[in-house]
């Protein structure tokens, strides 16, 4: 007789998590060509000293529909991969799962146990579910809201349910040492992108007498996020953080149910 018994495994976890890491890739090739495009430009505004000027950053156009959509289809699958946690979990309890489970994210400890009573993590063991409460949102006290997770599954369930994540070319002075390399003729910042306002205000810049600028700042554009907990943040930057949370810090803690 051969049995159809379903072994549970973290196979299913970590392909969503490589389907995530995929689009990730593609994100970021998209974003290349899209700059290579110049798709913004720097707005001189006088100031009161004739000698120097600010100017503010603008985009000359929106962004192309593709690269939220990418986004969106990256924070999908990284999202699902933590249901698929829980589910290999209950197969590997020898329960059975059905619809309503799936991985909490909670703001509050209340919140978190409903989400427990009305069976999310029934049949999961119960170290591993002290384990998924470690590392819920409300464990960061008033900061829940900048919890890894809570911005994964923020922006997850308004791209799975409601639109395209909304996105923004955005632009300004980093006072961060980011490392600026020359690809081709080209000149690509690489490192952690700094948070910018919109409108933000670049300068005082000096003009010479030659009424030339004389550009002594780092400016530097992206895209970033137009809504949520990480507006303002550069998408890749934040996509990063996401994967590596999942990745290295969340699916690897759970190992220890599947030996």
């Amino acid at each position: 007789m051969i049995s159809s018994a379903i072994i549970a495994s973290l196979d299913n976890v970590t392909h969503k998590i490589f389907r995530a890491a995929q689009h990730f890739q593609t994100l970021t090739s998209e974003l290349e060509g899209y700059f290579k495009t110049n798709p913004g430009h720097l707005v001189a505004e006088q100031q009161t000293n004739p000698l120097e000027i600010t100017a503010t950053f603008q985009a000359k156009g929106p962004i192309p529909a593709l690269i939220p959509i990418i986004l969106g289809d990256c924070l999908q699958n990284l999202r699902s991969s933590l249901d698929y946690l829980v589910w290999e979990l209950v197969l590997a309890a020898n329960g059975n799962p059905g619809k309503k489970h799936a991985f909490p994210i909670c703001e509050t400890a209340a919140l978190f146990k409903q989400n427990v009573t009305s069976g999310r993590l029934d049949g999961v063991p119960k170290d591993a579910v002290t384990q998924i409460e470690s590392l819920q949102p409300y464990q960061l006290g008033k900061d829940w809201q900048k919890a890894t997770l809570w911005v994964l599954n923020e922006f997850n369930n308004i791209n799975k349910h409601r639109r395209i994540l909304l996105t923004v070319l955005r632009g300004g002075e980093s006072k961060n040492n980011i490392d600026v390399v020359n690809v081709e003729g080209q000149l690509w910042a690489r490192g952690p992108m700094p948070s910018f306002d919109e409108n933000a205000e670049i300068g005082p810049l000096p003009i010479n007498t030659e009424r030339q600028v004389q550009m002594n700042k780092q400016i530097f554009a992206c895209v970033t996020f137009d809504e949520g907990s990480a507006k303002g943040r550069e998408i890749t930057t934040c996509l990063k953080t996401m994967l590596q949370e999942v990745e290295k810090n969340v699916v690897p803690t759970f190992r220890a149910f599947f030996t």
